[in-house]
């Protein structure tokens, strides 16, 4: 089942004359949950939780532009890199600096 969300982008820098910030904003589709992939990102402990929801949902954005253009010249080079990178993402891989950790710590 599709999941639709919409996003809103607000600049709230605060402004010279006090003016509103711009916005924009946009819907997309996946099929994904993204609040679950959030969710599931937030256990691994690999960002913190602004930055969990800034990377899913950028890249679930990037990834369903990527999919809808797959045969564009412009993802001919990026594509396969992409593609491992969500392999090495969905298979549990850690940040080099979590994977450290654990042996620094059998170390001491």
């Amino acid at each position: 089942m599709p999941h639709a969300y919409a996003i809103e982008v607000t600049d709230i820098t605060p402004s010279a004359d006090g003016s509103a910030g711009r916005s924009s904003d946009f819907t997309f589709t996946t099929h994904d949950d993204l609040n679950e992939i959030v969710a599931r990102v937030q256990r691994r402990g690999l960002f913190d939780q602004n930055e969990s929801k800034a990377f899913v949902t950028g890249l679930k954005l990037l990834g369903g532009v990527m999919l809808n253009h797959r045969g564009e010249p412009l993802f001919a080079e990026f594509g396969p890199a992409f593609k491992a990178f969500m392999t090495k993402l969905k298979s549990g891989a850690k940040t080099q600096e979590t994977q450290e950790a654990p042996a620094q710590q059998a170390q001491a």
